[in-house]
């Protein structure tokens, strides 16, 4: 019995799913139809009776008053279909009001109380009105990259309307007659407003008056979505941002919680109880760095709020690099918890350096104290030092052209300009030049600290990395600083037990792709300091089930310019070397 329910379930789901892209075509064929009428109603494409029945039946407003309106209206409903097939909510409601207002100049203007339009435009009323619950999904946020790119569509149909409009009208204007000076009154036209350029007919007239309300919207909707990125997201952005620091510091526990304050993130805050994360979408797949920031007693109520959130917008969920600390929260709302590798700790009040486990990082040190390197740290909150961020700065693009574009995402930048609680040593030669630099940030309230950033020159002595570390981690271990973290090993102790399918193909991935990131190496470097504590990392994932959709989305979300630029990068680099 039950099994029937859940297949007439999911056969109603289908049909409901397929009513409405019907109705959401129908919506965008209705729409162009009613900005394509002026053209065809001038140049005759079917034939004039058939372009009249076209008029009758389909778009009958003619090139009267209120076909200006219906014109604007289907220029609108143009902006929104595509985010009206993704559901989003702002698109549902602009939706129902063109319609509605279609509708009405249909039955009160026309008297075609049976055109075929106005049965389109009532199914899709009841469609969309039906079932606006499915229609709950946010706006993204805007980057300047992608409002740029929007914002050239509408000024680029607002161009190509008015042409084209211009060009067939040249018969009712005393105007331009050839291609270029076409363009050129286009051009008046549109910015300038010059209506003063031909004398129309009373009846186009009209119509050339609809052109530049279209247009202008088209402009100022550009406009919006250009200053958008630019003024208004981070205005809003340094305010959560200040918020998030605020909880960062009061419940923080996860190493990557610093990461949350980078600019290329999204923030949800909670609303039952306080709390933040910090995301960046991926298709339909919010990705999550780090662990939910609360307390910990409020952990499964601000969890649910996140679910619910992401199920409004029809999003999945993938926490990245997460600890143990909310691991019952987790599964006690029956996320999918999959090992991704270890963070390497090393607990300061017993690190020394002796001893055969650190041996290699002894001689190491030792090599580099015999070329006369030596350790500072340099404090930007204190007095800026132009100097020496020059040569961070000149390591940096160095260490890039060897290891290719800078990841994001789970990892900082350099941040000098606002550095907040980070650390920054660096050790220099005898001659004062910096050889390697090493950005440690705060965690769990300032009881650890993680490397970040490590860099350094492609020519720097042996050991100057090593003696960063070694010297950094003496001198938190005098602050009374409990953990060092060098960092996380992907992949790395995999629980080989593990039968399932997603655990066998990361241990693949580990043994057998290390030539493009090199897995193993980096968990040798960091094996080398004797870590005191390896601290398992994890993704958790609603739904459940891993897929290639999360495998994609965990490699682009670290990969903001693009995963094909990224292969290309160390496929070049490997070639080289």
């Amino acid at each position: 019995m039950n099994t029937e329910i859940i297949i007439g379930k999911n056969n109603w789901l289908k049909i409901k799913r397929i009513t409405q892209n019907i109705a959401m075509t129908l919506m965008f064929l209705l729409s162009l139809s009613n900005v394509i009428g002026f053209y065809i109603w001038r140049i005759h494409p079917f034939g004039y009776n058939r372009t009249f029945n076209y008029y009758r039946f389909v778009a009958p407003f003619g090139l009267s008053t209120h076909f200006i309106l219906a014109f604007v209206l289907g220029f609108i409903g143009l902006l929104v279909s595509v985010n009206l097939f993704r559901y989003v909510r702002s698109a549902w409601i602009i939706a129902m009001v063109t319609q509605s207002v279609l509708l009405g100049l249909h039955l009160l203007l026309t008297g075609h109380v049976f055109a075929l339009s106005t049965f389109i435009s009532l199914f899709i009323l009841i469609v969309l009105g039906a079932t606006y619950k499915d229609f709950k999904r946010s706006s993204e946020r805007l980057s300047l990259k992608r409002g740029l790119i929007i914002a050239a569509v509408p000024i680029a149909m607002a161009l190509f309307n008015t042409i084209l409009s211009m060009s067939i009208l040249s018969d009712d204007y005393q105007g331009a007659h050839n291609a270029v000076l076409s363009f050129n009154d286009s051009l008046k036209f549109l910015f300038l407003m010059d209506t003063n350029l031909s004398k129309y007919t009373s009846e186009v007239h009209l119509f050339a008056l609809s052109l530049i309300i279209v247009s202008w919207v088209c402009i100022v909707i550009a406009a919006l979505l250009v200053l958008k990125p630019l003024v208004y997201n981070p205005f809003v952005s340094s305010i959560e941002r200040k918020k998030t620091y605020d909880l960062v510091n009061r419940f923080g526990k996860n190493p990557m919680d610093y990461m949350t304050l980078m600019s290329d993130k999204h923030y949800f805050f909670g609303e039952m109880t306080e709390g933040v994360i910090a995301y960046v979408m991926v298709n339909n797949i919010m990705v999550i760095c780090g662990d939910i920031i609360c307390a910990k007693e409020d952990a499964v109520t601000f969890l649910s709020e996140i679910r619910r959130f992401a199920y409004k917008n029809n999003w999945k969920l993938l926490f990245m690099d997460i600890t143990e600390e909310f691991r019952t929260a987790y599964e006690d709302l029956d996320f999918g918890m999959i090992k991704i590798g270890e963070d390497a700790c090393v607990r300061l009040s017993e690190f020394t350096l002796s001893g055969k486990p650190r041996a290699k990082v002894r001689a190491n040190i030792n090599h580099a104290k015999k070329n006369g390197l030596v350790v500072k740290e340099y404090e930007p909150l204190k007095q800026r030092n132009q100097a020496v961020e020059h040569e961070i700065n000149e390591i940096s693009q160095e260490w890039f052209k060897q290891k290719g574009a800078e990841m994001g995402f789970m990892l900082g930048g350099l941040a000098l300009e606002n550095p907040l609680g980070r650390r920054y040593f660096y050790s220099e030669n005898a001659d004062g030049q910096m050889q390697a630099f090493i950005i440690f940030v705060p965690y769990a309230q300032g009881s650890g600290y993680m490397a970040d950033v490590t860099r350094r020159r492609d020519a720097a002595p042996n050991g100057a990395m090593e003696i960063i570390f070694a010297q950094a981690f003496e001198k938190m271990a005098q602050e009374g600083v409990t953990w060092g973290n060098i960092g996380l090993c992907p992949l790395a102790n995999m629980d080989k037990d593990d039968k399932s399918i997603t655990t066998q193909l990361f241990q693949f991935v580990y043994e057998n792709l290390n030539g493009v990131y090199g897995f193993k190496g980096l968990y040798q470097a960091k094996k080398k300091w004797a870590p005191t504590d390896w601290q398992p990392r994890y993704i958790a994932i609603s739904p459940k089930t891993f897929g290639p959709n999360f495998a994609y989305a965990m490699i682009k979300a670290q990969n903001p310019k693009g995963i094909n630029k990224m292969i290309l990068e160390k496929l070049k680099i490997h070639g080289e070397n």
